[in-house]
């Protein structure tokens, strides 16, 4: 990256684009019936976006964990906790994305030809992941702010010019495909799936 990169900025980028493909997807399901193709080509950009998005999620919030189990006091039973509730729920969601991210491949690999199995994977998986990311506030915020450094969100946010692009390409994707009611753009991405 160039030496105007921020970490913690590209991390904002990251999740709230995150979010705002979630709102489409959510927009999009509500529309169409489970097995309905209508919205195919976007639920198919939705779900490859999803797969990459949640695998750099996965690794910055494992950074995350890894560096505050390091730093923050053993005696700190509070945090330790939630360090271990951040673990278990970042496994359920790698899980449960490589289980979209076979299912997206087999839909490809067969011709897309049975949407019905895909839909009702990718169904199944916002379903799950909604409930993983439901809104609540950082608990871990002031330790990160007091404990890492520039340098430390540097390492976490482990972002290149391949990633930044790669992320770009599948967010346009999804762009591209999704009706003008349901660009990823038109929603807020904030937390709690607003509008």
């Amino acid at each position: 990256m160039n030496a105007d990169f921020n970490p913690l900025a590209e991390l904002g980028r990251e999740r709230r684009r995150q979010v705002q493909v979630r709102q489409a997807l959510k927009g999009a399901l509500k529309q169409t019936e489970s097995g309905d193709d209508s919205l195919a080509a976007m639920l198919e950009a939705c779900a490859d976006y999803l797969v990459n998005s949640m695998g750099r999620l996965d690794l910055t919030d494992m950074n995350i964990h890894d560096l505050l189990k390091e730093r923050v006091p053993q005696d700190n039973a509070e945090v330790h906790e939630a360090l271990e509730t951040l673990s278990s729920r970042q496994a359920t969601a790698r899980a449960e994305t490589a289980v979209l991210a076979e299912a997206l491949k087999d839909y490809r690999q067969g011709g897309r030809a049975d949407f019905a199995a895909f839909d009702q994977a990718l169904r199944r998986y916002h379903g799950i992941v909604s409930e993983l990311m439901t809104p609540r506030k950082n608990p871990f915020s002031p330790y990160t702010d007091k404990l890492f450094t520039f340098a430390d969100w540097e390492d976490i946010a482990d972002a290149n010019t391949e990633t930044v692009a790669a992320e770009d390409r599948l967010f346009d994707a999804v762009t591209t495909v999704a009706p003008d009611s349901l660009k990823p753009d038109s929603f807020s991405g904030t937390h709690g799936m607003r509008p």
